[in-house]
């Protein structure tokens, strides 16, 4: 009556293709990374009934280190851009298996298509051993079993200096909720938010002393988030960063190790200044935006008061170490001398701290003006022929010939990044989208359950990979554990290869893949990265 059997976490179970996922039924993960896996079901062609409620149980000797999700479908109606390359698994519009749900009190199985459901195990507090995990379904007298093994083996998962950021935008959590920004409410959601970032291997948050701007429309407004409060007597200002420092101490309690200070000149071109909001002689008003020449005297004096009152209080947090400056996002050659000009001014501000922007020209890294460039996957050759210390990579709606994300994309597609930040010694990612919910320019909001395209503007699952649960806990994504795959495969790697050098790894590698890695590739195959992390982890 039923089918059921186990798959890999790369596998996804959608309504309107042919299911051809082979069965899993053992594999082996590290005492300290989290490794997941699905079990997939319908009805039997031998069933009598189209439809039928059923009871699924998942039994194992995890305790709480496991955790069962019912995987579910977000509407997509732009799947991919028409110069995409191959392999694309649903490149039209359509329903896309996505978001993981705390498993429903009731259960339907179905005679035509496969449904399925997500387990993670946690293997922080796990000892070392081999395991089995067994799913039972069931309806009245008639069920089924099947069974996964996992070897959990005695070597745990080093840590490395590897930065990844996502941007967080807690307006779109103050708009969804209908919350204020800085009421308790806000703290306890944002908190919820971050920490699960963290879960996923993001360690540095976009901290917004004012509201950052980014994807807003000239002329328009973002809702205020400011961490920062400005108080204006004359052409003299004084500043309060207690919200910054509750930020900081959230941070900390999420396991958010790093700061990205969010943009201080406007987006695409650095001419304006972001929103900043402030008491002029009392009156709560706005101080400089899209209004203000980033050029100016008057926004250069603001910042040469604020800056170095700032870096105090980031020495005082403990985290002047750990803090990032960004100048303006997605410059590009046209706006050289508009950013050249901001970054310059920046740098004499802020001497000893290390800028970055996501940009993909490398004259704007030639001519000294971010220590660490972030260029887009599909542009970091030229990077690589240089000598950059600490050298990032990203990519978001345009990146759709390499590695991503996308609903569109196979899940290899998304966890491949791994290999590639090991192969070129990438030491930091940044993706805009953590829990983007508004349409281009931020003209309207969003909701991200019925809507993953921000209203038909970019690919489905290119602006969140977080989506926002009633009770104000964020809940994940399919692509979301799939990325985190990724970066655990990249700190696998780095291990093997300290053991037995970065060639040896390499050639694991490429003996696994058609054709030999780098940036461009996208064509691999779910059982070949499967297999390469088998091999890692006996190597290990």
């Amino acid at each position: 009556m039923f089918d059921i059997f186990p798959i890999s976490s790369l596998e996804r179970v959608f309504m309107d293709l042919p299911f051809e996922a082979k069965p899993l039924h053992k594999a082996t993960m590290l005492k300290n990374e989290y490794y997941s896996f699905q079990f997939a079901y319908k009805l039997s062609h031998m069933a009598p009934a189209t439809n039928i409620p059923v009871q699924l149980e998942v039994t194992h000797d995890f305790g709480d280190s496991l955790i069962v999700k019912f995987v579910d479908y977000v509407p997509c109606d732009l799947a991919i851009y028409d110069n995409a390359t191959e392999p694309l698994e649903h490149p039209w519009p359509g329903l896309f298996p996505d978001i993981l749900r705390p498993m429903p009190k009731q259960l339907w199985a179905f005679k035509k298509n496969y449904r399925s459901v997500w387990i993670t195990i946690n293997g922080k507090n796990i000892e070392s051993g081999t395991y089995t995990i067994t799913a039972t379904i069931s309806s009245g007298d008639t069920k089924k079993s099947t069974s996964f093994e996992l070897t959990v083996l005695d070597k745990e998962l080093p840590r490395y200096d590897f930065k990844c950021t996502n941007w967080f935008y807690t307006d779109c959590l103050c708009n969804y909720y209908n919350i204020e920004f800085n009421s308790e409410e806000y703290w306890r959601i944002t908190e919820e938010f971050a920490k699960e970032a963290a879960r996923h291997g993001v360690n540095m948050l976009l901290t917004p002393i004012f509201t950052p701007p980014l994807d807003t429309r000239v002329g328009g407004e973002r809702r205020t988030i400011q961490l920062v409060d400005v108080y204006k007597n004359g052409d003299n200002y004084t500043f309060n960063f207690d919200k910054l420092a509750r930020w900081v101490n959230m941070c900390k309690r999420a396991n958010i190790e790093y700061y990205e200070i969010s943009h201080l000149f406007t987006q695409w071109g650095c001419k304006h200044a972001p929103k900043i909001m402030g008491y002029d002689n009392g009156e709560y008003k706005k101080l400089f935006g899209w209004e203000t020449d980033a050029h100016g005297s008057e926004y250069r004096s603001f910042l040469s008061q604020l800056i170095p009152e700032l870096v105090k209080v980031l020495k005082k947090l403990g985290i002047a170490d750990k803090c990032y400056f960004h100048v303006s996002d997605e410059p590009n050659l046209s706006m050289l001398e508009d950013y050249k000009s901001s970054a310059m001014f920046l740098k004499e501000q802020l001497k000893g701290f290390k800028m970055f922007d996501a940009l993909s020209s490398i004259e704007f890294y030639k001519e000294g003006l971010v220590t660490c460039p972030i260029p887009s996957l599909d542009h970091l050759g030229p990077f690589l022929e240089e000598d950059i210390e600490e050298l990032w990579t990203y990519y978001c709606c345009g990146q759709v010939t390499v590695s991503n994300r996308f609903l569109a994309f196979p899940s290899s597609r998304n966890r491949l990044l791994g290999l590639i930040l090991f192969k070129y010694d990438i030491k930091g990612f940044l993706q805009w989208g953590l829990n983007f919910y508004n349409s281009w320019l931020s003209i309207e909001e969003i909701n991200p359950f019925t809507n993953s395209t921000g209203g038909g503007w970019v690919p489905g699952g290119d602006t969140f990979v977080l989506y926002p649960n009633d009770d104000g806990k964020p809940l994940s994504s399919i692509r979301f554990e799939v990325f985190r795959e990724a970066l655990q495969d990249m700190r696998a790697l780095k291990a093997l290869s300290e053991k037995k050098g970065k060639d040896k790894v390499l050639e694991i590698i490429n003996n696994s893949i058609k054709g030999k890695l780098s940036y461009k590739t996208t064509d691999i195959k779910a059982e070949e990265l499967i297999g390469i992390r088998e091999r890692v982890n006996m190597e290990l």
